[in-house]
C-alpha cells in the first residue's frame, strides 16, 4: 500500500520525472543483455581486467624489491601502476593469498560486494528500509549502469572506491562523532586516487570530517613513506607530472574509445577554469548552512568535471550524488527529473557518444571537430547533475558567512 501510494503522488505531482525513471529503470535491466550483444558484435569490451593486471604486477615488483612503477619507451606510464606506494597495499591480500587465476575475479567480487552494500545503504537513509526483493533488483540496476560494468571489465577501482564513498556519506547524515569515520572514509579515497579529491567538499563543512580526513590522510602518507621510502614518492610526483600533462591534451572524441570523457575539452589550456570551478564548490561548502547532504553530492558530482584526466568510470561516483539528489528535489518539491536525466545521460555516455560521432562523420558538423566535445552526452549529465546540486547549496550560502569548518560543534 505504501508503494501505491508513493506512485500515485509521483504521478499526480510528478509526471515526468515517473516516466522517466521508469524508462531508467528498464533501461538498466535489461542493459546487461545489450552489452552481451555488443561484446558479441566487438563493440563493447571483453572481461580482461587489464588494469588488475597493473596493480598485480605492482605488488609482484615491490615484493622482488623492484620499483612499483615503469616508464614506456615514450616517456609515459599507460598501462602501468599508477597510484600513490601505500595503495599496493589494497592489493596485496588478492595477489599473496588467492590462486592466481582467481584472484582478479575476487577483488571485482569484492568491489561490487562493497558498492552493493554501499548503495543500499545510502538509498535506507535516504527513504528508508527496503526489502530484499528490493535491495537484489538494486543490484541488477547496478550492473546495468554501462560506467560500473565498463569499470569490472577492466578490473577497475570505481565500484571499491564509490562503495567508501557511500560508507562516507551513510556516516554525514548520522552526524555526531560519526563525522569522524565519514572523513576518514573520504581521505582514503583520496589517497588512493587523487583525481577524486574535490569529493573532499564536504570536508570544509564539518570540523569533525575535516579532522577524521586529516588524520587518516597523515597516517597513510606517513605509513607509506615509512615502508616505501623517498625514491618511490619521487616516482609517483613524476607519474602526477605526466597525468596533469596528458589532461591537458584532449584528443577528439571521433577518436572513440569506451573510456573516453573530455568534458572541457574545448577550453585550451583548461587548468585555469578546473582550478576556478574547484575554488566554487569549496567555497560554497564553506559558507552553506545546514546543507550537508547537498554539498556532499556537489563534491561528487563535480570530480568528474574538473579532475584533469576523467574516465568514463568515473561516473560510478554520480550514482550515490544522483539519489541523494532525486530525494532532495522531491523532498523540496523541486525538479527530480533533472537530476534523474543527468543520470540517464551518463549512462549512455560511451555507446550514445559513438551512435552521434558516427552519424555526425557523414555530416557538414565533421568539418568542425570542435563541436563533437559538445556531443558528449556524459558531460550534459554531468552539468545537469552539477547545476542541481548547485542551486540546492546556493540557497543555504549566506553573505557574509562564518566559515562552516571553523563553527562551533554542537554537543
Amino acid at each position: 500500500m505504501v508503494a501505491t501510494d508513493t506512485l500515485r503522488e509521483l504521478r499526480e505531482e510528478h509526471p515526468g520525472f515517473l516516466a522517466l525513471a521508469a524508462l531508467l529503470v528498464a533501461f538498466h535491466l535489461a542493459y546487461p543483455a545489450v552489452d552481451w550483444w555488443l561484446r558479441a558484435a566487438d563493440i563493447a569490451p571483453q572481461f580482461r581486467f587489464w588494469d588488475f593486471g597493473a596493480y598485480s604486477g605492482a605488488v609482484e615488483r615491490w615484493q622482488a624489491g623492484e620499483s612499483l612503477y615503469v616508464r614506456n619507451d615514450d616517456g609515459g606510464y599507460h598501462g602501468s601502476y599508477l597510484y600513490p606506494p601505500v595503495v599496493v597495499l589494497l592489493f596485496v591480500p588478492f595477489v599473496a593469498f588467492v590462486p592466481t587465476e582467481w584472484a582478479t575475479v575476487v577483488w571485482v567480487l569484492v568491489s561490487l560486494a562493497l558498492l552493493w552494500v554501499g548503495v543500499v545503504a545510502v538509498v535506507e537513509t535516504l527513504v528508508g528500509r527496503r526489502s530484499w526483493t528490493e535491495r537484489v533488483g538494486l543490484l541488477w540496476l547496478l550492473l546495468g549502469f554501462q560506467p560500473l560494468l565498463f569499470g569490472l571489465k577492466m578490473g577497475q577501482t570505481a565500484a571499491f572506491m564509490t562503495g567508501l564513498l557511500c560508507v562516507a556519506f551513510v556516516a554525514l547524515d548520522r552526524g555526531d562523532r560519526a563525522g569522524y569515520l565519514s572523513g576518514a572514509a573520504t581521505a582514503v579515497v583520496g589517497v588512493v586516487k587523487f583525481a577524486y579529491a574535490p569529493v573532499g567538499a564536504h570536508l570544509l563543512a564539518d570540523r569533525r570530517r575535516f579532522v577524521g580526513a586529516v588524520a587518516v590522510g597523515t597516517g597513510l602518507i606517513a605509513a607509506s613513506l615509512a615502508l616505501f621510502g623517498i625514491a618511490s614518492h619521487r616516482e609517483y610526483l613524476d607519474v602526477l607530472a605526466w597525468g596533469v600533462t596528458q589532461g591537458g591534451v584532449a584528443r577528439s572524441p571521433a577518436l572513440w574509445l569506451p573510456a573516453y570523457y573530455r568534458p572541457l575539452g574545448l577550453v585550451d589550456g583548461a587548468l585555469w577554469l578546473r582550478v576556478a570551478a574547484s575554488l566554487a564548490v569549496a567555497g560554497y561548502a564553506l559558507c552553506a548552512r545546514d546543507a550537508d547532504r547537498a554539498v556532499f553530492a556537489l563534491g561528487i558530482a563535480a570530480f568528474p568535471l574538473v579532475t584533469p584526466l576523467a574516465y568514463t568510470y568515473y561516473f560510478v561516483a554520480l550514482v550515490p550524488a544522483a539519489a541523494i539528489l532525486i530525494v532532495g528535489e522531491l523532498a523540496r518539491d523541486g525538479y527530480p527529473a533533472v537530476p534523474a536525466l543527468g543520470l540517464g545521460l551518463v549512462s549512455v555516455h560511451a555507446y550514445g557518444l559513438l551512435g552521434l560521432v558516427t552519424l555526425l562523420s557523414s555530416t557538414p558538423v565533421a568539418t568542425y571537430p570542435s563541436l563533437y566535445f559538445l556531443a558528449q552526452p556524459g558531460l550534459w549529465g554531468n552539468l545537469l547533475l552539477v547545476g542541481t546540486a548547485a542551486v540546492w547549496v546556493g540557497e543555504r550560502v549566506t553573505w557574509p558567512a562564518n566559515l562552516s569548518i571553523l563553527r562551533r560543534e554542537e554537543a
